[in-house]
């Protein structure tokens, strides 16, 4: 209470143009703080808000991809090892010379040299839908476009 009657007092011992100035200078800061604490945050969300909801949409359609992607592998007809084997064999062969194939038991080991991108993708693809192989391990390296590597992928065991 005595705060306010000591600023009480000290505004009216100002002259009337200072007292103006006083009070428009505490507007001023009431306003400033009210942004900065109010205003400002949920103006910043609202102009994000867009660039969120775009981001939340592809990751969306994203996830449905993958939803469409896991209902397609559990419905697949499982292989036995033999026809995994060579569906992986006819993908090395299909690439020629660049992929290089080995197998022992129920591994499947695949070596490759100067793989653009894009076959390295399809290749891999291919291995885990046709031949429903699971990558072991992967060794990769990439040489200015192309790349070079080892994976070694694991067979489905036994009959379907």
């Amino acid at each position: 209470m005595k705060a306010l009657q000591a600023w009480q007092s000290f505004i009216n011992q100002r002259s009337p143009r200072e007292q103006q100035a006083i009070h428009l200078a505490l507007g001023f800061v009431a306003v400033v703080v009210l942004w900065q604490i109010a205003v400002a945050p949920a103006w910043q969300v609202w102009r994000d808000s867009q660039t969120q909801l775009d981001i939340l949409a592809q990751q969306h359609a994203d996830m449905l991809v993958l939803q469409q992607q896991a209902k397609q592998m559990q419905v697949q007809t499982r292989i036995s090892t033999e026809p995994s084997a060579q569906a992986l064999q006819s993908l090395c062969a299909g690439l020629g010379e660049k992929v290089k194939c080995s197998r022992q038991a129920l591994r499947m080991t695949v070596d490759f040299k100067g793989l653009g991108p894009q076959a390295l993708a399809q290749v891999w693809a291919q291995a885990r839908s046709q031949a429903q192989a699971v990558v072991l391990e992967t060794h990769l390296q990439r040489q200015g476009e192309l790349w070079n590597g080892q994976w070694v992928w694991a067979l489905p065991e036994g009959a379907p």
